[in-house]
């Protein structure tokens, strides 16, 4: 179980990091709910509506380290990293590498995943 939703927090990452945002939604469950800087989110709709308001110049990536599960059972798990983001944006459209200086941020995020439909996806997500 831990690989499977290691593996979908990475995935989840990358698809975040390379503005793939219909992968990225689909990855929570429909009434799924993302606590993102200062704002809840709720369901695919917000969620993918506070996706395309990033910029489009924006360059990001998410390392995802220190991952366990603090609860489990047979239909949900809470899963607990820690999150190192590093960030771009000049504001321009341009090929990498980018100049960056060193991390833009370092969270503790917790992720509670439930199964829908046989999958596991998220349910709610949050980081601190």
């Amino acid at each position: 179980m831990l690989d499977e939703l290691v593996h979908l927090t990475h995935r989840f990452y990358y698809c975040l990091d390379e503005s793939r945002y219909p992968e990225l939604v689909a990855a929570f469950r429909n009434d799924g709910v993302w606590h993102r800087q200062g704002k809840t989110l709720t369901g695919h709709a917000q969620i993918l509506a506070a996706m395309r308001e990033r910029p489009s110049t924006l360059r990001t990536r998410h390392v995802i380290t220190n991952h366990f599960l603090s609860e489990s059972d047979a239909n949900s798990a809470t899963l607990i990293a820690y999150m190192t983001a590093f960030r771009f944006d000049d504001g321009t459209t341009r090929q990498g590498p980018y100049p960056i200086d060193g991390p833009f941020r370092f969270n503790l995020v917790k992720i509670r995943f439930a199964r829908e439909g046989g999958a596991w996806r998220i349910a709610e997500q949050w980081s601190e």
